[in-house]
């Protein structure tokens, strides 16, 4: 019994890489069969001293009862429910972190998400190029609007830059037998990236590449110079060819240049800071959970609504940062437990082989997390849970 449920777990696994890039409705149903099997399979006791030794899980725990405890306070809770949704889905890590996953099973679910995200990504040209229409005119089954292919283009984005560092890891360091395959993953990762108006996957595709041009070239400072000039070489290729991304970038030097004596706020900038003057008047307990919305709602300056992004303000719960979210509902402690989980993970994956390049990933989270939510975002969630079991179980050989 424990074997088929073994061996089902790990197929499950596999799939999970093939759908957390592309359906949201089949992602749920693979997550709800891992924690029923889960749950048959039994052998709590274990996997409770499992969790137990792991700081970086006690640590999640610790925010998801400071949620909890959360309700106690305040005189508003109108998006808890919103909140507690988001909440289970991070028992996906626990439950994942106590299954046995065998490495060959961890192999194919990585072929499988750098595969489903280069198709992704190459359909995301096609439609951006208008070769071909956007899939919602094909298949029902996807949501019609701003879309990369499947997904959301600002998630989307995000997806193909954690693509582009794991293809690069597997190139660089030996892992694979099929690099010029990984090769042409990358270059389609790339355009598509670069061809979206997703921000953050830019900037973390960036990141990631300056980080091993410096790591691998420590002492080579002329072939360093060469793949910056062939990074921002080809991002300037992209910039005079592209009208997307020429506008994005245009836009954000925009809000940095002057208007009339007056500098354009970028509408980060007003929620980090309207959130910011919430949080100082409550910073050790916080506004209670699934406070912001309407406290921001019923609060904010309304010169500030109809002068900047008013259509922004409507129904908008998050400030766009995931610290300050966390810090204006639940306080200074629930800050605390959200960074100690990121922290913890990253002490984990520095005793590992290559433990250098296994920390890209929760680094590259918690910048995320300055840009929005994203770990109360489901696609983005699952992803890092998803990759971070990889990255965390994955043997070097």
């Amino acid at each position: 019994m424990n074997n088929r449920i073994y061996q089902l777990q790990n197929y499950l696994f596999i799939l999970l890489g093939l759908f957390v890039p592309t359906s949201i409705a089949v992602t749920n149903f693979i997550i709800g069969l891992i924690a029923v099997l889960w749950i048959i399979e039994g052998n709590f006791k274990n996997k409770i001293r499992d969790i137990i030794a792991s700081k970086w899980m006690l640590s999640l725990f610790g925010l998801i009862f400071l949620y909890a405890l959360g309700m106690l306070w305040g005189n508003n809770h109108l998006n808890a429910g919103w909140q507690f949704q988001r909440l289970l889905l991070l028992l996906l890590f626990p439950i994942l972190a106590t299954i046995k996953i065998d490495q060959q099973s961890i192999k194919y679910a990585v072929v499988a998400f750098l595969f489903t995200t280069f198709v992704s990504g190459l359909l995301a040209i096609l439609v951006n190029n208008h070769i071909i229409s956007p899939l919602s005119e094909y298949w029902s089954a996807i949501r019609p609007g701003e879309s990369g292919a499947f997904i959301k283009y600002n998630y989307h984005n995000v997806l193909l830059a954690l693509s582009f560092s794991l293809a690069l890891y597997l190139i660089i360091e030996n892992k694979t037998k099929h690099t010029a395959i990984l090769t042409l993953f990358i270059l389609v990762y790339a355009l598509s990236i670069f061809t979206e108006k997703g921000r953050a996957g830019q900037v973390l595709f960036n990141l990631s590449a300056v980080f091993y041009i410096l790591y691998y070239n420590k002492r080579k400072v002329v072939r360093s110079i060469l793949f910056f000039v062939l990074l921002f070489g080809f991002q300037f290729l992209v910039y005079s060819s592209s009208g997307v991304y020429k506008s994005r970038f245009d836009s954000v030097s925009k809000i940095i240049q002057t208007s009339g004596g007056e500098k354009i706020k970028d509408i980060r900038y007003l929620y980090a800071q309207q959130a910011l003057e919430k949080i100082f008047e409550r910073p050790i307990f916080g506004n209670g959970t699934g406070s912001f919305g309407a406290i921001f709602q019923e609060e904010i300056d309304d010169d500030v609504k109809a002068r900047y992004y008013p259509q922004h303000f409507a129904n908008h719960i998050t400030p766009h940062n995931q610290y300050l979210y966390v810090w204006f509902e639940i306080g200074i402690f629930g800050l605390i437990s959200l960074i100690l989980i990121f922290y913890y993970q990253i002490k984990e994956l520095l005793k590992k082989r290559g433990g250098i390049h296994r920390t890209l990933l929760p680094l590259s989270f918690m910048f995320l997390m300055i840009v929005d939510s994203y770990f109360f975002i489901f696609t983005l969630t699952i992803t890092y849970i998803f990759l971070y079991t990889i990255y965390s179980r994955f043997e070097c050989e």
